[in-house]
């Protein structure tokens, strides 16, 4: 097994044990999943630093600017959308409470939501010290190609939110089916998108 199959493998098993263990809903998981976004977010401009300060090329750090700029944008529609989604599967949720609920969690005597929130960013950022740096790919890294790459893959992401919502407006499915078409379909993008 490949070292990219086993750490999609044990990204997916996340939300799957806390759906069936941890007592997590859909809203939760989709929480888990944008505290992923913006992980993601953060490793990129990592890179794009990295890449701007070895280089030392202008146009670079202009690409940096404009493709930021835009990825905040794609990520404030993805959000719009699994909310809009959420809402249209659940007209009486209440994200707030939902995303309280989300944060004091408490399993083993402590809120998920001090653990996982910086997790997921620690663990963004160990990937970006073993794949980016140590590997020295700053050095050939064309910011174009990177971030052409990251924002196509936020267009997949809305294109499947815009999905989920349009059958939503035939059809609720249960809860679980919503789950398990996130998690794979998450797993699946990753596996295009992710350079490991």
């Amino acid at each position: 097994m490949s070292q990219k199959s086993i750490q999609l493998f044990s990204e997916a098993l996340i939300p799957l044990l806390g759906f069936f263990l941890w007592d997590w809903g859909l809203y939760f998981i989709l929480l888990f999943y944008i505290i992923d976004l913006f992980a993601n977010e953060f490793v990129i401009h990592l890179k794009s630093r990295k890449t701007t300060d070895f280089q030392l090329e202008k146009s670079n750090k202009l690409m940096w600017v404009k493709s930021g700029l835009i990825s905040l944008f794609l990520i404030f529609i993805v959000i719009v959308l699994i909310h809009a989604v959420m809402r249209s599967i659940d007209p009486s949720i209440d994200f707030k409470q939902q995303a309280q609920n989300f944060w004091n969690y408490t399993e083993l005597g402590i809120k998920q939501g001090y653990v996982l929130f910086p997790l997921l960013f620690f663990v963004g950022y160990q990937q970006y010290k073993m794949q980016f740096l140590a590997r020295a790919k700053y050095r050939n890294t064309i910011m174009k190609d990177l971030w052409s790459k990251h924002l196509q893959a936020f267009i997949v992401v809305i294109g499947f939110c815009g999905l989920t919502f349009g059958l939503s407006q035939f059809h609720i499915f249960p809860e679980i089916i919503y789950v398990f078409g996130t998690v794979l379909f998450t797993t699946l993008y990753k596996w295009r998108f992710s350079e490991i």
